[in-house]
């Protein structure tokens, strides 16, 4: 009878959890939904001028798989735009309503994975006391939080085109915590020997084709079978003599899925990658550890984040700002691999952490984006956790005094407030195509003429042709003071311009100048 109210209270307690998760994080986005679709930063070619997306057939689900549309394979994100495109059109309130759910709807799954991991800890370490009672649900809440209502996040889920990120984490997620359902309640293996019992588990085959529906949204999820592996080390202690075997063999269709994947998108990547003329190897591992350590940065200090931040190329001779980053991973790496034993859990996360980041640290360089916000919508799982650990450990040691306890608390909540406000601002930045660029020239002028070229492209969509006349010029002489190539671009979005605003002689100047560029004769 006890055991049985004890297991009524817990499914409250567990649904209580994930119903607040869900509803803070959505209230806190909910600014989005009075955002525009932006046309200069994808959502025109993805979303607005996507014509497959104008139906809702067998034919539209037959390209989605089909199509390598955008230089990338996405049939679920393509097929969900389908389908809102039948209920709403073009207005962009379904589509940012739509990554707002999603979101909220991770961020509450993300709590309910901390909180099953926890419970697995600490059915092999009774004698902990950390997340005895109460606190086990109060970790898997902060860690949630500290997830979702972040800075960071932002660019995933105002953004609409990145549908990608929302919806294939969704899908990842549901599958690790089936995959972690399966742990929990997997017996003998009935016809088949032990070390093949998860093939006659539905639960588990349940968590391969939710990986499916994962990669069909985006790969960014294909390190998903090393995270599996990393949790089966800690914390379920299946690297053990018994498990081990089992533990690879499981993994078996995850990482099929994975590998083919990864195969389809090398081959469609190739046409689109960076050469290593302009970007060589050295130079890649730099930027990649200095994105490594910036990240965990931005995730501590959220502050002048940007969607704008142009690849360097070749950096030549590293100054501190690269060498520094480095040796700071180095040191990490090598310090939670020796201390994998005292801290299982630090060493557990930074794995995660990497491995999560791996696909985006450009090794492989299929675009001119060196960093961006949206790269740790997956990594920020594992360090979120941490820190919710962090200060689940910090409130234990204070628990003695009443004061100390009050003040960790007071701090706790005074972060995720800080955290939430700050969020909400940097949606204000994605509010429109002005707002955006305009956000990024303030953090870095005169950095790129493109910055102003988009700028003035959405001042002309707006009929401001003035103001975007005067990003136009300025776009023109950064580009020519740094010879960047196709200028012919810009003297025909100036000659546009120049028409609109009645300058006829000043705009056939200009386009009959962009032809001369574009014949090669000057």
């Amino acid at each position: 009878m006890l055991h049985g109210l004890d297991s009524l209270q817990d499914a409250t307690k567990t649904r209580l959890l994930f119903g607040c998760v869900v509803a803070v994080t959505f209230i806190c986005f909910i600014p989005t939904l009075f955002n525009e679709l932006l046309l200069t930063w994808d959502d025109n070619i993805g979303i607005v001028n996507n014509e497959q997306i104008r139906q809702l057939s067998f034919e539209t689900v037959r390209w989605a798989f089909s199509t390598f549309y955008f230089r990338d394979w996405l049939p679920l994100v393509w097929i969900s735009f389908a389908i809102e495109y039948a209920l709403w059109g073009l207005n962009p309130v379904g589509y940012h309503l739509t990554n707002n759910i999603i979101h909220a709807g991770n961020a509450g799954l993300f709590a309910l994975i901390s909180l099953t991991l926890s419970k697995l800890y600490l059915a092999q370490h009774e004698s902990s006391t950390l997340l005895r009672g109460n606190r086990i649900y109060y970790c898997a809440l902060l860690a949630a939080l500290l997830f979702a209502i972040h800075p960071l996040r932002v660019e995933s889920v105002a953004w609409a085109f990145e549908r990608k990120d929302v919806l294939s984490l969704f899908f990842g997620l549901l599958s690790l915590l089936v995959y972690l359902r399966y742990i929990r309640t997997r017996s003998d293996g009935g016809a088949y020997p032990a070390e093949f019992a998860f093939l006659g588990k539905p639960l588990y085959w349940l968590a391969v084709i939710f990986y499916c529906f994962s990669l069909f949204s985006k790969a960014m999820l294909v390190s998903l079978p090393l995270v599996m592996l990393i949790i089966d080390w800690f914390p379920l202690n299946r690297f053990n003599r018994a498990q081990i075997k089992a533990a690879l063999l499981e993994k078996a269709p995850f990482i099929l899925l994975a590998g083919t994947t990864s195969a389809i998108l090398m081959t469609v990547h190739a046409a689109g990658k960076m050469p290593l003329s302009q970007a060589d190897m050295p130079s890649r591992f730099l930027i990649a550890g200095k994105s490594i350590i910036t990240y965990l940065q931005l995730t501590v200090w959220p502050t002048n984040l940007s969607h704008f931040h142009l690849h360097p190329g070749n950096i030549g001779s590293p100054g501190f700002e690269y060498l520094f980053p480095i040796a700071l991973c180095i040191v990490i790496t090598i310090s939670s691999f020796l201390l994998r034993k005292r801290w299982p859990v630090v060493a557990a996360v930074w794995a995660v952490y990497l491995v999560t980041l791996l696909p985006v640290l450009g090794f492989t360089q299929v675009s001119s984006t060196a960093m961006a916000d949206r790269y740790t919508y997956v990594p920020g799982l594992a360090i979120s956790l941490l820190a919710a650990l962090a200060i689940m450990a910090l409130a234990d040691k204070c628990s003695p005094s009443q004061l100390a306890l009050n003040a960790v608390t007071a701090g706790t909540i005074g972060i995720l407030a800080v955290s939430c406000y700050l969020t909400v601002r940097q949606i204000s930045y994605w509010k429109d195509d002005v707002s955006l660029w305009s956000r990024a020239i303030e953090l870095q002028p005169h950095f790129s003429g493109r910055m102003y070229a988009e700028r003035a492209a959405a001042y002309k969509d707006r009929g401001e042709f003035q103001k975007a006349l005067q990003d136009i010029n300025v776009a023109i002489t950064i580009a020519t003071q740094k010879k960047r190539p196709k200028m012919e671009e810009l003297y025909f979005e100036r000659s546009s311009i120049l028409q609109l605003l009645g300058e006829t002689a000043l705009a056939t100047a200009d386009y009959n100048y962009a032809l001369s560029l574009l014949a090669g004769e000057r």
